[in-house]
C-alpha cells in the first residue's frame, strides 16, 4: 500500500512539475467528480482567482463554492461530459482533473499540448498527497501542510477513541452497513472507496466488504440487507435529506427484523451542500461523526456543529456569522 502511494505521488509530481514551472494563471476544472476536485482547489485562496471555467458542481443539494467565492457564480460552466474542444476554448494554462480521467479526457488534452494535473482523492493517504500537489501548483506549501495536518489530527483522534472503547473487556466492533439510497433501493460502495475506509477507521466492520468487486456502486436488495443484519445501518443520500430516508427505513416492514431497527440505529449521514461520506474535503467531518455515532461519548466534548465551524473556518475562511448564514441552515439530520 505504501509503495502504491509513493508511486502515485511520484507520478503526480512528474505531471505537475511541467505546470508548476510557472504558476498557472488560467485554470479549468471539469469531468467526473469535479465537485471534489474543485473543493480541494478552492481550499487554497491563491487558486481561486485563477479559475476561469468549471464543470457543474451541484450534486443535487446546491452549489457550495458560490458561498466561498462571490465570483464563482459568474464563471463559465460546461457539461461534465464535455470534450477536449470545450476545455481548449478557455485557453487554460492548466486543467485539473480526477485521476480516473487520465487515459481518456486527460490524454486528449495532453495531445493538444494542454498541461494537466490529476488528483486521486480516493483515500486519506491520497488526500495528503493531492493537497501537497495543489500546494505546489499554487505556490502555497505552508497552506498545504496546514490542511494535511488537520486531517492527520482527525485520523489520530478517532483512532485513539475507537481503540480505547474496543480495548475494554467484552467490547466488539459494531457491524456496519453504509449504503446509498437510490430510487429503487440501496447501493453499497466498493472495498477501495473512502466510505468503506471510513467505517474501518471509525472502528466498525463494514458488513458488505467483499460483496462488491466492481468499480462503482452495487445494488443490494432487502434480502441481502436482512442477511447482513447490521448493528448500525448508515444511509447516504446525495440528493435529499438522508435523515428523512433513515426515518422512513425505520418503519419499513422489510427491515423490521434488523438489529439496527430494534436499537434505533438506522442513521442518516450528515449533509450540508454535500454529504460528508465521500472523497470530498469534508471526509474528516464524516469520520469524526461516524466515530461518535458508533461509539457515543468516545470523544468527550465532540460536537458536529462545532467541528463543522472549525472546518469551514480553516478550509474556506468562514467566520461564525458566515457559517451561521451560509452553512448551518443546510446542515441536516444527524449533523446537528
Amino acid at each position: 500500500m505504501k509503495t502504491r502511494h509513493m508511486l502515485l505521488l511520484a507520478a503526480l509530481v512528474a505531471v505537475v512539475s511541467l505546470a508548476a514551472a510557472q504558476s498557472p494563471g488560467r485554470v479549468v476544472m471539469g469531468g467526473k467528480a469535479v465537485t471534489m476536485v474543485a473543493d480541494v482547489v478552492y481550499a487554497f485562496p491563491a487558486a481561486r482567482p485563477r479559475v476561469v471555467a468549471i464543470g457543474g458542481t451541484d450534486q443535487g443539494l446546491g452549489v457550495f463554492l458560490s458561498t466561498v467565492d462571490p465570483g464563482f457564480s459568474t464563471l463559465p460552466s460546461f457539461d461534465r461530459q464535455a470534450g477536449v474542444e470545450v476545455y481548449a476554448s478557455y485557453r487554460p494554462d492548466l486543467v485539473i482533473l480526477k485521476s480516473s480521467l487520465r487515459s481518456g479526457l486527460g490524454s486528449g488534452l495532453e495531445t493538444l499540448g494542454i498541461k494537466t494535473a490529476y488528483l486521486s482523492l480516493e483515500s486519506p493517504e491520497d488526500f495528503y498527497a493531492d493537497i501537497t500537489t495543489v500546494g505546489t501548483i499554487f505556490e502555497s506549501p505552508d497552506r498545504a501542510k496546514e490542511l494535511v495536518g488537520y486531517y492527520h489530527g482527525i485520523v489520530d483522534l478517532t483512532e485513539r477513541a475507537s481503540k480505547a472503547v474496543l480495548g475494554k473487556p467484552g467490547a466488539a466492533r459494531p457491524r456496519v452497513l453504509m449504503a446509498q439510497s437510490v430510487s429503487d433501493g440501496f447501493e453499497v460502495p466498493p472495498d477501495s472507496w473512502i466510505q468503506t475506509r471510513l467505517v474501518e477507521l471509525a472502528g466498525g466492520t463494514p458488513v458488505w466488504k467483499g460483496a462488491n468487486p466492481g468499480s462503482g456502486w452495487a445494488k443490494v436488495g432487502p434480502e441481502q440487507i436482512a442477511a447482513w443484519n447490521p448493528d448500525v445501518f448508515i444511509i447516504i443520500s446525495y440528493k435529499e435529506k438522508a435523515s428523512a430516508i433513515a426515518a422512513r427505513s425505520m418503519s419499513d416492514p422489510r427491515f423490521a427484523g434488523l438489529k439496527a431497527v430494534k436499537t434505533a440505529r438506522i442513521i442518516g449521514f450528515p449533509q450540508d451542500f454535500l454529504s460528508w461520506d465521500q472523497p470530498d474535503t469534508r471526509w474528516g467531518l464524516g469520520l469524526l461523526w461516524l466515530t461518535d455515532s458508533l461509539f457515543p461519548g468516545s470523544m468527550p466534548g465532540y460536537s458536529a456543529e462545532a467541528e463543522a465551524r472549525r472546518f469551514f473556518a480553516l478550509f474556506y475562511g468562514f467566520g461564525d456569522a458566515a457559517f451561521s448564514t451560509r452553512v448551518l441552515p443546510r446542515m441536516s439530520g444527524s449533523s446537528r
